[in-house]
C-alpha cells in the first residue's frame, strides 16, 4: 500500500483524536475535527467531479480552512496548486489559466481583491463585503460560489460536539502520483509550477522527522506561510508524528509573536534570514526566555554569520538548525547538526551540512563533472525528493534536471569532511572588472557591522568595470546611522573591488511573500 501526504492526519486522527492539532488565536481543533472537515471538503470537491489529477487553486493566509483545503483536496485524488493570498487577479488568472484548474478556493482577504474570477466553482468565505449599514453583500464571480458553512453545516470546529464523523474516501492514489504545483520564479519571466508527488514529499518528510527529533509532544509556530514549501514541511513533520502546530499571521508585529511563543510554549520555531533580523532587532526576543523552546530551524536563504552567532546566542539550550534546500526537492536537501555548527561556521561562505538521509549531494562543473574537495561550482541533489519537473515546461525541466541531479543554481563547495557550504546564487555572482564576486559576502560584512537591520547587494552597469555592487541598507538606529562609518568598516575588511559603489538608505526592503529579500524588485528601482 502506497503511503500518501493525507495519510499523516489520518494516522494521526486514528492515534490522538481528541489531541488540539491546530492552535490559531481563539481556534482550537483536533485531528479527529480536522480530518473530518477535511473528508467532508473532500466529498464536496467529488460531488463536483473532481477527478484525480484535478488541480485546485488556493488563495489563503494561514488558516485552519487551509490546513482542511490543502489535506481535503489531496484525500479526493486532486492537486493542490496554492499561491500567496496576496496575489493580484492578474497573476491567479495566470495560476488557474496555466494549471488548467476547475476550482479555486479563496480565503477572506483574498476573495476581496480576485472579485469575479474566472473559475467554474468557488469556495470561500461565508461574507466577504458589508456596507456601511452592515448589510452584507454577495461576492460576484463567474461560476458557481459556495460558502464554507454549505460545506461544514452548522459544524463549528472549535466548539462542536458533532459525532458525525465522515470516513475517510478512500481514493485509488499512488506514491507517484501529482500531489502540488508549487509555482516559482523562473528564467522566463512567468513562473514555472514545480512538481511534487506523494512520495517526494513523504520522502522528504521523514529525514526532517528524524534529524530535528520531532514527536507527539511538540508545537511548532507557524508564522512562514504553508504554501511556500519550507512552511508546508512544518504541517507535514508535526503532523506525522501527532505534533501539533501554532498559527501567527503577525508577522509585522514581532512582539506579539514572542509573546505567543511563550504562552503557548512552544517548542520548535522556523524562520528565514528576515524573519530572524526582525526578532532580533525588532522584538523582545532576545531578552525574552522560553523555557518549551526546544529547537530553532533556518532555510531560505543564507543568514550572516554574525546574526547566527546573535540568535545561537539568544536561544539558550535550544538547538539551532541551519538548513539548506530548493522548491525543487520538497523542500530538504542538506542541515548542519547543531553541534558542529560552532566549528563550521565561518566568514567567507555559509556551512549548509551534510545531506539528508536517502539524498546525495554533490558539487560539479557546468559540464557535470564533479569537483573534489575546496572546488567550487554547481551544487546538485540527488534522491526521491526531486521534483517531477516542471509543469508544462519541457525547456525548463531540462535545464534543471539532468543525469547527476537536480542544479540547484547555488555555487558552493564540499570540506575534506563532507560538509557543503554555499558561495551565493549562480544569477545573483557579479562580475567586477573580471572578478567574480558574491553578493552575499559583502551583505555579512555589512551585517556583522551591527549598523544596520537588513541589507541587499545587487549588480549595477558600470562603464568601465562592466558591474559593480549597489547597496540597499535599513539602518538599525536612523538618527546615530553614519555611512562613513560603515563605510571604514567595509575598507577595512573587504578588497578593493567588493568595495559598494552606490548606496541607498531605505526604510524596508521588499520581500517575497515567502518573507525572502526581492533582489527583483530592487533591480526596477
Amino acid at each position: 500500500m502506497s503511503f500518501l501526504i493525507h495519510h499523516f492526519l489520518e494516522e494521526s486522527s486514528e492515534r490522538y483524536p481528541q489531541k488540539i492539532a491546530l492552535f490559531h488565536g481563539e481556534i482550537k481543533a483536533t485531528f479527529q475535527e480536522i480530518n473530518s472537515l477535511a473528508n467532508r471538503l473532500a466529498y464536496f470537491l467529488l460531488s463536483k467531479g473532481l477527478q484525480k489529477g484535478d488541480r485546485v487553486v488556493m488563495a489563503m493566509e494561514n488558516s485552519l480552512e487551509a490546513v482542511v483545503s490543502y489535506y481535503g483536496i489531496l484525500k479526493a485524488g486532486g492537486v493542490t496548486v496554492e499561491v500567496s493570498e496576496k496575489s493580484t487577479k492578474a497573476e491567479v488568472s495566470y495560476f488557474i489559466e496555466n494549471s488548467e484548474a476547475g476550482i479555486g478556493i479563496l480565503s477572506k482577504a483574498s476573495a476581496r481583491r480576485l472579485d469575479g474570477l474566472m473559475v467554474p466553482v468557488i469556495i470561500g468565505p461565508d461574507h466577504v463585503f458589508s456596507n456601511p449599514l452592515g448589510e452584507y453583500v454577495p461576492w460576484k464571480c463567474i461560476g458557481e460560489y459556495v460558502p464554507w458553512k454549505d460545506i461544514w453545516g452548522e459544524y463549528v470546529p472549535w466548539k462542536s460536539t458533532n459525532d458525525d464523523i465522515p470516513h475517510n474516501p478512500g481514493i485509488h492514489i499512488k506514491e507517484d502520483d501529482l500531489a502540488s504545483i508549487i509555482y516559482t520564479s523562473g528564467s522566463t519571466g512567468r513562473p514555472k509550477g514545480v512538481m511534487l508527488t506523494h512520495g517526494n514529499i513523504c520522502s522528504n518528510t521523514a529525514p526532517i522527522v528524524s534529524y530535528l527529533g520531532i514527536r507527539e509532544s511538540d508545537r511548532v509556530m507557524a508564522i512562514l506561510p504553508f504554501y511556500y514549501v519550507y512552511g508546508k514541511t512544518l504541517l507535514n513533520t508535526h503532523f506525522s508524528m501527532g505534533g501539533s502546530i501554532v498559527i501567527n499571521n503577525q508577522v509585522a508585529f514581532p512582539t506579539a509573536v514572542v509573546q505567543d511563543m511563550a504562552e503557548k510554549e512552544i517548542t520548535g520555531f522556523a524562520g528565514v534570514p528576515s524573519t530572524f533580523a526582525m526578532l532580533m532587532n525588532r522584538s523582545t526576543f532576545p531578552s525574552t526566555k522560553i523555557p518549551s523552546l526546544r529547537y530553532v530551524t533556518q532555510a531560505g536563504g543564507a543568514m550572516a554569520p554574525a546574526l547566527t552567532r546573535r540568535v545561537m546566542e539568544s536561544i539558550g539550550s535550544a538547538s539551532l538548525y541551519i538548513m539548506y534546500g530548493a522548491t525543487e526537492a520538497s523542500a530538504r536537501l542538506t542541515y548542519l547538526p547543531p553541534h558542529r555548527l560552532t566549528d563550521k561556521l565561518g566568514s567567507l561562505s555559509i556551512p549548509i551540512g551534510i545531506p539528508i538521509p536517502n539524498v546525495h549531494i554533490t558539487i560539479r562543473d557546468d559540464q557535470g563533472r564533479e569537483l573534489p574537495p575546496g572546488e567550487e561550482g554547481n551544487i546538485c541533489g540527488q534522491g526521491p525528493n526531486i521534483m517531477k519537473g516542471y509543469w508544462k515546461d519541457r525547456e525548463e525541466t531540462q535545464t534543471a534536471l539532468k543525469p547527476w541531479g537536480l542544479i540547484t543554481g547555488d555555487i558552493g563547495h564540499r570540506d575534506e569532511e563532507g560538509f557543503i557550504y554555499v558561495t551565493g546564487r549562480k544569477k545573483e555572482m557579479l562580475k567586477v572588472g573580471g572578478e567574480r564576486i558574491a553578493p552575499r559576502e559583502i551583505e555579512d560584512v555589512i551585517i556583522e557591522s551591527q549598523m544596520v537591520h537588513e541589507v541587499a547587494v545587487i549588480g549595477r552597469a558600470d562603464g568601465v568595470l562592466s558591474e559593480v555592487p549597489e547597496v540597499f541598507v535599513v539602518p538599525m538606529d536612523n538618527k546615530s546611522f553614519k555611512l562613513e562609518l560603515l563605510m571604514q568598516f567595509i575598507m577595512a575588511r573587504l578588497s578593493l573591488p567588493k568595495h559598494p559603489r552606490h548606496w541607498n538608505i531605505v526604510k524596508s526592503l521588499p520581500k517575497k511573500p515567502s518573507g525572502k529579500i526581492d533582489k527583483e524588485a530592487l533591480k526596477q528601482l
